[in-house]
């Protein structure tokens, strides 16, 4: 599975990465919408946004697009 960063996520979304930052630490509640296009688009399950940290800790982080926001 491809992996995607947060710059990628957030341009696909039209937010500024530190706002798919705060989705990813659990600081910001992704809207029902935007969960559903990442879904479609990502392949992020819509359980991981109920608490990001927790699906990581308990999942494969290789289902999941990379954390990393590759800022230059």
């Amino acid at each position: 599975m491809k992996t995607f960063t947060q710059i990628e996520i957030a341009e696909f979304l039209g937010v500024k990465q530190p706002t798919i930052s705060k989705y990813f630490n659990g600081k910001l509640e992704i809207s029902a919408k935007d969960a559903n296009k990442l879904n479609k688009k990502f392949g992020i399950p819509f359980e991981f946004w109920e608490n990001p940290k927790s699906y990581l800790q308990d999942n494969d982080t290789k289902q999941i697009p990379k954390q990393s926001s590759n800022r230059k």
